[in-house]
C-alpha cells in the first residue's frame, strides 16, 4: 500500500464550502416553506463561516417565535439582537439573496454542507486522540472506549436524521406491509419455532427479552438453538456473552446439534466413519456462520457496548445478542445492594437494545420459591431480585388500578419470596409501608423503585372510595428507614400488574424493563411419572406489544436441541 501524504499545516482552513452555505441560506430565505421540513437535518455547526451561523441561528429563533420567516422579519430580528452590525449590515444578506438558486437542489446542497461538517469533526477528533495518547493519567481501556464511543456516535450522525410527517410515515408503513405480504414475513426475526412465532411474531428490534427458568430447564440450550436458527435464516451476526460456559463448551453444543452426534461421543472421539463425515460437515457449516463468543466471566456493560460496536461496524449490519446469564454480570460502580445492581443492568441493557436496534436475549434465574409451591409453574414474580412486600397479613380486600377505575382483583395468595432487606416508608399523611428496595411505587413522575425515592418525591394516594371515579392526592415521602431483614411476599396480578395497599399503588416488580418475559417449565422435571417426557413449556408471561400465551417445544437431550412438536 502506498503511503498517503497529507499536505496540511496549522494554517490550513478546515473543510468547508462557502458557496454551498450561501446557496442553502438563499433557498431557505426565498422559500420559507422549506425551513420547517429541513431545519432538523441542518445543524448550526454545519455552517463554517461565523456570519452564516448567525443568520441561520436567527432563522431558527424566528421560526420558534413567529412560526414564519421573511426578509423583513429577519433583518428586524438581527437588528434587535444587536447582530446586524456584527455580520456587516444588510449587504451580506442582500448578496446571499441576489444569487439565483433552484430549490430542487437543496437536498444536494445539504448533503455537501453536512459532509464538510463531518470532516471537520473527524479532524477535531484526530486532535483529541493525540491529546489522549499523551495523557498518562488515563487508562488505555478508557481511551479505547472513548474512541469507540466517538466512532459509534459519528456513524449514527453520518446517517442524516430527519423529522417525518405522518403522511410520510403512513406511506412508509404501507410499503412495508406490501413487502411483508410479498415476502410472507413479519417485521421480526422469526425463530422457526411455530408456536413461539405465532405469539411473538418473531423477535422485534429494540426488545429486551428475558428468558428465565430454574437450573436444568434448558435456558442456555434454547437460546443457543434460537440464535443459530436466526443466524442461518437471516445471515445476521450473533454475539454470545457467556459468563458461565466456556466458548469451547458452547461450540461443542453447536457441533452436537448440527452433526446429530452426542456431545459425549464427540469428546471421546470414538465415532464411526459416517459420524466423522458428519462432524467434518458440521464444523465447516459452523465456521461459515457469523457467530461471535465472549466467555469473559467479569463481563460489564461497557464491555458489551464496545464489542457490539466492533462486530456490527465490521459486519455493516446489526444482529442478535444473547447474555448468559444476568445474575453473573458485574457493575463497575458501587451500589447499596445486588437488587439495585440488577435493576441498573436491565435498564441499561434495554437502552442498548434501543441504541443498536436489536433484540437482546438475557437469561435469568428464577428464585427458589418456585420449589416450595405445589404448582411449580413459574410466575413473573419468581424472577430473582424482583420487588417484594412485607406484612401482607395487613392487606384486606385486594384491588388493582387500571388507569381509569379501581378493580377488585381475583383472590390470589401472596407467595413467600424469602428473607430480604426491607425499608419502611413514612408519608406526610402518616401512611407507612414496608418494601424491598426494588419494589415499584406510583409517583407523580411515574413508576419508580424504592431506592430512587427522595424525601421530596410525591407519591399517588387514592382518597376516593368510589370505584367508578378515582380521586388522587399527592403526598411527599417524609422518611425512609432501613428496618433490616424481613420475610417478604409478592403476587402476580393478571392484566394490571399492580395492587393497592393502604391507598398506595404498588407494582409487581427484573420484568419492568423487559419487553418480553419467557418462563421455562418442564413437568417431567418435577414429576417423572407424567407421560410428557421432554416437552418444555415456554410461558410468555409478559409481552409489551402483543398477546401472552404458552408455546410447547420438544427437547432432545441427546443433542441439546429444541424442535417443533409434530401434530
Amino acid at each position: 500500500m502506498k503511503n498517503l501524504k497529507l499536505n496540511y499545516s496549522n494554517s490550513t482552513p478546515l473543510p468547508h464550502d462557502i458557496l454551498v452555505e450561501k446557496s442553502v441560506l438563499n433557498i431557505l430565505l426565498t422559500n420559507p416553506n422549506l425551513i420547517k421540513t429541513n431545519i432538523s437535518i441542518i445543524s448550526l455547526n454545519s455552517f463554517y463561516l461565523p456570519i452564516h451561523k448567525i443568520i441561520y441561528q436567527s432563522i431558527i429563533e424566528l421560526l420558534e417565535k413567529n412560526s414564519t420567516v421573511s426578509l423583513t422579519l429577519l433583518l428586524s430580528y438581527l437588528h434587535d439582537q444587536g447582530q446586524l452590525k456584527k455580520i456587516g449590515g444588510i449587504e451580506p444578506i442582500i448578496k446571499i439573496l441576489n444569487a439565483y438558486e433552484n430549490y430542487s437542489d437543496l437536498d444536494n446542497y445539504i448533503k455537501i454542507l453536512n459532509e464538510k461538517y463531518l470532516r471537520r469533526l473527524v479532524i477535531e477528533f484526530g486532535k483529541e486522540i493525540i491529546t489522549l495518547g499523551y495523557a498518562n493519567t488515563i487508562k488505555l481501556e478508557e481511551i479505547i472506549e472513548k474512541i469507540e464511543n466517538y466512532l459509534f456516535n459519528f456513524n449514527k450522525q453520518n446517517s442524516t436524521d430527519k423529522l417525518y410527517t405522518s403522511a410520510e410515515i403512513v406511506d412508509e408503513i404501507f410499503e412495508n406491509i406490501k413487502e411483508k405480504i410479498n415476502l410472507e414475513e413479519t417485521n421480526g426475526l422469526k425463530t422457526s419455532y411455530n408456536d413461539l412465532d405465532s405469539i411473538l411474531q418473531g423477535l422485534q428490534k429494540s426488545d429486551l427479552i428475558i428468558i428465565a427458568g430454574r437450573p436444568s430447564m434448558g435456558k442456555t440450550a434454547f437460546s443457543l438453538n434460537l440464535g443459530k436458527k436466526i443466524v442461518e435464516k437471516y445471515d445476521l451476526p450473533l454475539i454470545i456473552f457467556s459468563l458461565e460456559m466456556s466458548r469451547q463448551q458452547i461450540i461443542y453444543r453447536f457441533i452436537s446439534g448440527e452433526s446429530k452426534i452426542n456431545s459425549n461421543r464427540l469428546k471421546s472421539t470414538k465415532m464411526t466413519s459416517l459420524e466423522w463425515k458428519n462432524l467434518s460437515q458440521a464444523m465447516l457449516t459452523l465456521s461459515k456462520l457469523p457467530i461471535f463468543i465472549d466467555d469473559n466471566p467479569s463481563l460489564t456493560l461497557s464491555d458489551i457496548r464496545s464489542k457490539l460496536r466492533k462486530v456490527f461496524i465490521e459486519k455493516k449490519k446489526n444482529g442478535l445478542v444473547i447474555i448468559d446469564y444476568l445474575q453473573l454480570m458485574k457493575v463497575n460502580m458501587k451500589m447499596e445492594n445486588r437488587v439495585q445492581e440488577i435493576s441498573y443492568l436491565t435498564r441499561n441493557l434495554k437502552i442498548l437494545a434501543k441504541e443498536f436496534e436489536i433484540p437482546i436475549l438475557v437469561l435469568s434465574q428464577l428464585s427458589r420459591s418456585v420449589e416450595s409451591r405445589l404448582n411449580k409453574r413459574p410466575l413473573l414474580s419468581d424472577l430473582r431480585e424482583s420487588g417484594c412486600l412485607a406484612n401482607v397479613n395487613k392487606i384486606e380486600k385486594l384491588k388493582s388500578w387500571n388507569k381509569n377505575h379501581i378493580i377488585s382483583s381475583p383472590k390470589i395468595n401472596f407467595n413467600f419470596k424469602g428473607v430480604k432487606p426491607t425499608f419502611l416508608l413514612t408519608f406526610e399523611n402518616d401512611i407507612r409501608i414496608c418494601l424491598t428496595s426494588n419494589h415499584k411505587i406510583l409517583s407523580k413522575k411515574g413508576w419508580i423503585k424504592i431506592f430512587q425515592i427522595e424525601p421530596s418525591t410525591e407519591i399517588y394516594s387514592i382518597v376516593s372510595k368510589d370505584e367508578k371515579k378515582i380521586i388522587f392526592e399527592f403526598f411527599k415521602v417524609k422518611k425512609i428507614e432501613y428496618v433490616g431483614l424481613n420475610s417478604v411476599y409478592d403476587k402476580m396480578i393478571p392484566n394490571y400488574h399492580n395492587y393497592i395497599n393502604k391507598n398506595i399503588i404498588l407494582h409487581n416488580s427484573i420484568e419492568q424493563d423487559a419487553d418480553v418475559v419467557i418462563l421455562l417449565y418442564r413437568e417431567d422435571y418435577y414429576n417423572e411419572n407424567k407421560n410428557i417426557n421432554n416437552i418444555t413449556e415456554f410461558i410468555i408471561s409478559k409481552h409489551r406489544n402483543g398477546p401472552i400465551g404458552t408455546a410447547r417445544l420438544l427437547f432432545n437431550p441427546e443433542y441439546t436441541t429444541f424442535e417443533n412438536l409434530k401434530i
